[in-house]
């Protein structure tokens, strides 16, 4: 496990064919269009920011920092010649950094951090909860990667995506792969590249790249429906992870239904949440298949 990262404070919660031959674009017309995608994107990315559950103040916020780090380190140094301390030392580094997240502090290296607290504390959905959250602010990160898939092999429920989901994943690999980032700078990209093509084209009609009009378009408008359909996806849909081990999926929501699997869940799966009746979550896993579950055993990404 690396060493933790440093200088976390300082972010808070606030989370057919071508044109016609006979039309020609204007500056204004070509400043309209930049605009309205740059907007796009733009509100596209935008977070609101959540209110602190825990008041602390910026030195605070630091104190608590360097302890957390300190005693990270510390159980790293003994994790091979006194367990017991070094266990102690990784829950005192846990709760540490999960009071500053409390506090309102919010980037990808501090739920990095914490994800990896947890986990050498042996709390896997809590661990792979965090290395969820450091996913917003730091994708494609390798380290953060890593730990991620390691942390989901460590699952007692190996539930692979089956059905529609998996054919969707299949399907539209690029869409589910490729980072939400890179897809919007992409797709920034080949809309200037058409735009300075069809300028282009007005002047140079004999150029044989004007052939690669449509292409550019059909791309930069595929990633803009993929971008928009993520976003509004994540707006629409809840995630979570399960927090606990031997937990019931029942029929309905109460004690009083039949379990709908014989076979328990267990800490570190990931769920989405269809619909929530006061203690209780509808959930659907990996594999399409759903049930109740209660809301204390989830924690929301």
């Amino acid at each position: 496990m690396r060493r933790p990262e440093t200088n976390l404070i300082g972010k808070k919660a606030g989370k057919g064919g071508g044109p016609s031959s006979t039309w020609r674009p204007n500056g204004a017309a070509l400043a309209g269009w930049v605009f309205a995608y740059c907007a796009f994107i733009l509100g596209v990315v935008l977070l609101e920011s959540p209110a602190s559950a825990v008041e602390l103040n910026r030195l605070q916020q630091i104190e608590i920092l360097t302890e957390a780090t300190r005693a990270f380190d510390r159980a790293v140094q003994r994790r091979n010649t006194n367990t017991a301390q070094a266990a102690k030392d990784f829950q005192e580094a846990a709760e540490k950094f999960q009071l500053l997240v409390d506090s309102g502090v919010r980037n990808g290296r501090l739920y990095y951090n914490l994800g990896n607290a947890y986990l050498e504390t042996g709390h896997l959905g809590r661990a792979i909860l965090n290395y969820r959250k450091a996913a917003a602010f730091m994708p494609n990160d390798p380290r953060l990667e890593h730990n991620l898939g390691y942390a989901r092999s460590l699952r007692r429920n190996q539930i692979e995506t089956a059905g529609k989901q998996a054919f969707l994943h299949t399907l539209f690999f690029w869409h589910y792969e490729i980072s939400l980032n890179a897809r919007y700078v992409t797709g920034l990209v080949v809309f200037v590249a058409f735009w300075v093509m069809m300028i282009a084209r007005l002047f140079l009609r004999r150029a044989r790249w004007r052939y690669a009009l449509l292409p550019t378009l059909v791309i930069w408008l595929a990633l803009g429906v993929s971008v928009a359909v993520q976003n509004w996806s994540e707006a629409r849909t809840v995630e979570a992870v399960v927090v606990e081990d031997n937990v019931v999926v029942r029929k309905g929501n109460g004690e009083g239904f039949e379990p709908q699997f014989k076979q328990k869940l267990h800490e570190g799966v990931e769920v989405v949440v269809r619909e929530q009746q006061r203690d209780w979550c509808y959930v659907e896993m990996p594999d399409g298949k759903t049930g109740w579950v209660k809301t204390s055993q989830l924690e929301r990404i």
